[in-house]
Order: structure tokens, then C-alpha cells, then sequence
């Protein structure tokens, strides 16, 4: 979890998988980055002020989020085969489009790492040299079901045959035979100490369901894995050290990357990591063989693991052979970036089970969520005929005891930050729309546009309602950070009261003198 005695030690990092740069980005990829960039934010909104545990040092404010592009492996060369050109002319092409796609969606990642940089290969080769030197890496025959989508060896317990066709039970990506002479770690050595890590720290995977997958394969027990190819097979990536016929194998050159986006071997500070983001398709990865080989090089292990599942469209499995994929930039620029933003954790944000994404939903998400109710709350308190209403440039607090709208906007930063450190962000969001959805029935009620409604319910209306916008907008930031930044620019909000420790009603707040409505926050398209 994001909550410990030690969470103040150190800034917060999370990372993102490495994407594959065998294709175009699609919706998982964002779906990915987005969750990503929202723990980050909420880390940072979340060190700017009070703590359950400690007080926070000044440094407690950074959080380091990396991302970046997996650039090597046979998949890579044989499409750049495929399409007669050489791999680093097809990493350079796709790789920029996921850069682009970080910053269509307002995501400013504070690393984005290529393994085809140098540094990174020198980062790799030393991890290699540290396991090597430590007799973890051997030279050794290999052969297996070798699965090029997924650059991965599978035992013959994980292989399944149809119609003379295998693949993998996993994944369902095809295999082959492999047989050849290569390097191995020695992952069989590393079960007992895995063993004593899963059990030490039930909440280590994320979700349960995806720990106990995990705790069952380690328990049946580990093989060796095989770590390089021959350079006569897969000459595009990084050599060996000391030995060139021989190329490293993608994951551990891959995983390496989580370290070199923060100086190693020369710095590390942000390490251990407190949440890799991955797909589940690529949890024994960073589950099994990535701690394993920490431990091997005597580094300390991930945090959190967090296994999010994939997307469907429209109840459909989402695939390029379907035609169904989603473009992320074309969904970016129909629906706009906070609304897709708000779709992928609201819809998505739940990381036990799949997700389905349909374009009539998310109108519907916008219509009646972003615009009817957040949107349109806004442009009802703010507006010039019940702001004019009031005397003066402040609104104080009513003399009152403490309203239900008020206790709901007391209890909500706990609630959502239950949901947070659970890594369930969908049921953050749901929260504070809940708290939304009761100041619209306030302003309902009381009606403060109508000249019937005394003045004194007008002033309680428009101050509750303005608080309880304030707190929801300010822990909605990290989830629509342009359009609550607008939302709290319009309540005119200082910087200082966009912060944890600010969420308590305040004792005044201004008022609005202004002729002019307000520009909407989610504008129709």
C-alpha cells in the first residue's frame, strides 16, 4: 500500500510497463499511463499536507513517474523485417507516437526511457556483470516452447494444442520449439526466498485474486530461465558481456529499465518502487523473475505490484485482427482529455476485472456525470443572479451546527484515500461524485435562484455547495487536472487551499462579482 510508517523516507515512484514498439499505441496503453500519472499526483497532492502517520519532510512532495518504450527482442526484428526496414528505423517511428500520446493526455512523465539508449545499455551490462559475478548466470543448454509475442519460454504444463497449432494457456500467443545453447539464471535457486516475500507481504500483487495466481506458481515449483539468445538468432539487442555470439534476452534487459530511469548504477533515489503498473498479462514478469533477480544483484524488491486487466470493446475482445482496436489519440480528441481521463479510472479503475469500453457510454459518463452534475453544480452556484444576491466581497460561514453535507465532505478525503491506497481508483471517483450528487440535491431543494428563498438559505446553499466543489475538485485534480484547475480558478481558490490539509471548511469565501457567466467546464461537442 501507498500508507506506511516509511512513506515520507524517500519520494514516491511509480512507473509504468515499457510499451512494445511493435505497433501503434491503443487504449490499454493510456489506460496504463493515466493510472500511472494519477497515483503521482495524488502522491504529490497527498505529501503537500497532513499525515495520518508522520509529519512529512519538505522533500515528501517529489513523486518520479517513468514510462518509456521497449525497443529490443525477435518480435522487433521481425517486423522491421516484415516491412523491410531496420529495427531502429521502426523503434524511432512507433516510439515517438507513445511520447506523443503522454502528452496529448496531460501526462509529463519525469522519465521516459528507450532500451535502445546508451545508458541503458551500460545500466543493463553492469546488472548482468553483478548476477554473473555472483554465480547466478550460467552458460547451458535450453530448449523449450518459445512464444515470439511474447518473448517468453513456457513449459510444457503452460502449452496447450489445437488443431496442430500451440500456443500459450496464458496468453494465447503461438509458440515454437526452441532448442539451443544459452545463458540461464538460475531462477530454481530463488523459490524459498520468493516464497518468504509473497508470505511476508500478502498485499505485495495487486489484486488478491492475482497474489494467489502468483503464490500457487511459485509454490509448484521454478526453473531456470534462459536469459540470452544466440546472436546468429536475435542480433537486436544488447550484447552480452564478454561475449558477443550471445544477446541478452528481452526481459531482463526490459525490467533493468525501472533502474536506469533513475541513475543506476550511480544513483537510485526513489528505490524501491512503490507501484509498477502492468498489465496482468505480464504479472509473472515482474512477480516472479524481476524480484528474483534483485535479490540475486542484492537490491531492494517492489513495493506493490498493481496487475490492472484489459479492455474489451463493446463486450468484445479487443484485437487488431478484429479491427476493434481503440486509438487513443482519436478518442483523446472526440471526448477530450479530462473526460477520457475520468473514463479510464471511473470504468476502468477497478483492476480486478476486465473493462469495457463503448463510445455510448462515455457520452453518457459526460452527459450525465461531467456536464449534468459537476458541470452544471458550478455553473448554478456561480451564477451572476445568485452570487449578486449576497452583500459584500466574502461569504462567511453560517452560525449552524455541523450540516450533512458538511460531516459527507469531512468523511470523504478518508474514504477516498482508503480507495487510493487500495488502488482502486474507480471507487475514489465514485466517491466524490457521491458527495456531488448530494449538493446538487441541496441546491435543488433549496433553490437559491428563486426570489421566495430567504436570503439566509440562499447564503447557506451557496456556501456549502462552493466547499463542497472546492474539496471535490481538489481531489478530483489528480484524475481531471486541467478541468478542476479551471473549477478552482472559477471559485477563486488559492494555491495554498488546493492542498490536503485545506480540505476543512473554510471560515469565509469570496464571492463572485462578476456580469459573466462562467465558461463550461466540459463544453459540448
Amino acid at each position: 500500500m501507498l500508507a506506511s510508517l516509511t512513506r515520507w523516507a524517500k519520494p514516491y515512484y511509480v512507473t509504468t510497463p515499457i510499451y512494445y514498439v511493435n505497433a501503434e499505441p491503443h487504449i490499454g496503453h493510456l489506460h496504463s499511463s493515466v493510472m500511472a500519472d494519477v497515483l503521482r499526483r495524488y502522491a504529490e497532492l497527498r505529501r503537500r499536507g497532513w499525515s495520518t502517520y508522520s509529519p512529512a519532510p519538505a522533500h515528501a512532495t517529489r513523486a518520479l513517474m517513468t514510462t518509456g518504450t521497449d525497443e529490443h527482442g525477435l518480435k522487433i526484428q521481425r517486423v522491421a523485417e516484415s516491412m523491410h526496414i531496420d529495427p531502429r528505423t521502426l523503434c524511432d517511428r512507433v516510439s515517438v507516437r507513445f511520447e506523443a500520446l503522454l502528452k496529448a493526455a496531460d501526462i509529463a512523465p519525469t522519465r521516459f526511457l528507450r532500451t535502445t539508449e546508451a545508458v541503458h545499455q551500460a545500466a543493463v551490462q553492469h546488472f548482468w556483470a553483478q548476477l554473473q559475478d555472483a554465480g547466478h548466470i550460467y552458460l547451458g543448454a535450453h530448449e523449450g516452447w518459445y512464444a515470439v509475442s511474447d518473448e517468453a519460454f513456457y513449459p510444457a504444463s503452460q502449452v496447450q494444442e489445437q488443431g496442430g497449432v500451440y500456443t500459450s494457456i496464458e496468453t494465447g500467443q503461438r509458440v515454437e520449439w526452441t532448442s539451443e545453447t544459452n545463458y540461464k539464471f538460475r531462477l530454481s535457486a530463488f523459490r524459498e526466498p520468493l516464497l518468504a516475500w509473497l508470505e511476508a507481504n500478502p498485499d505485495v500483487i495487486q489484486p488478491r485474486s492475482m497474489y494467489e495466481h502468483v503464490l500457487a506458481e511459485v509454490r509448484a515449483g521454478l526453473s531456470d530461465l534462459s536469459v540470452s539468445r544466440l546472436a546468429s538468432r536475435l542480433s537486436w539487442g544488447i550484447p552480452v558481456p564478454h561475449d558477443p555470439s550471445h544477446t541478452m534476452y528481452v526481459w531482463i534487459d526490459a525490467l533493468v529499465n525501472y533502474l536506469t530511469a533513475l541513475g543506476y548504477p550511480s544513483a537510485m533515489q526513489g528505490w524501491p518502487v512503490d507501484a509498477h503498473i502492468v498489465g496482468k498479462d505480464i504479472v509473472r514478469f515482474h512477480a516472479i523473475y524481476w524480484p528474483a533477480f534483485l535479490m540475486a544483484a542484492g537490491l531492494p524488491l517492489p513495493r506493490t505490484i498493481v496487475a490492472h486487466s484489459h479492455w474489451t470493446v463493446e463486450k468484445t475482445k479487443m484485437s487488431k485482427s478484429r479491427g476493434n482496436a481503440i486509438n487513443p489519440f482519436d478518442a483523446l480528441e472526440t471526448y477530450g482529455v479530462d473526460t477520457m481521463r475520468y473514463y479510464l479510472m471511473r470504468i476502468g479503475g477497478h483492476i480486478g476485472t476486465d473493462a469495457d469500453y463503448a463510445p455510448a457510454l462515455v457520452e453518457e459518463h459526460k452527459r450525465k456525470f461531467l456536464q449534468g452534475q459537476l458541470g452544471n453544480l458550478l455553473s448554478r452556484v456561480l451564477a451572476p443572479k445568485i452570487q449578486q444576491r449576497l452583500a459584500g466581497e466574502w461569504l462567511t460561514r453560517p452560525a449552524h451546527a455541523t450540516d450533512p453535507l458538511e460531516q459527507a465532505c469531512t468523511e470523504l478525503p478518508r474514504v477516498y484515500e482508503h480507495s487510493m491506497e487500495s488502488y482502486e481508483p474507480s471507487k475514489a471517483v465514485q466517491a466524490v461524485f457521491d458527495v456531488i450528487a448530494h449538493t446538487n440535491e441541496l441546491v435543488q431543494h433549496t433553490a437559491p435562484w428563486s426570489a421566495d428563498t430567504p436570503l439566509s438559505d440562499v447564503h447557506r446553499c451557496v456556501y456549502l455547495s462552493s466547499e463542497a466543489l472546492r474539496v471535490c475538485g481538489t481531489l478530483l485534480s489528480p484524475i481531471m487536472p486541467r478541468a478542476m484547475s479551471s473549477l478552482l480558478d472559477a471559485l477563486q481558490v488559492p494555491a495554498a487551499q488546493r492542498a490536503w490539509d485545506a480540505l476543512a471548511f473554510r471560515a469565509q469565501i469570496p464571492l463572485r462579482r462578476s456580469s459573466s457567466k462562467i465558461a463550461p467546464l466540459f463544453p459540448r461537442t
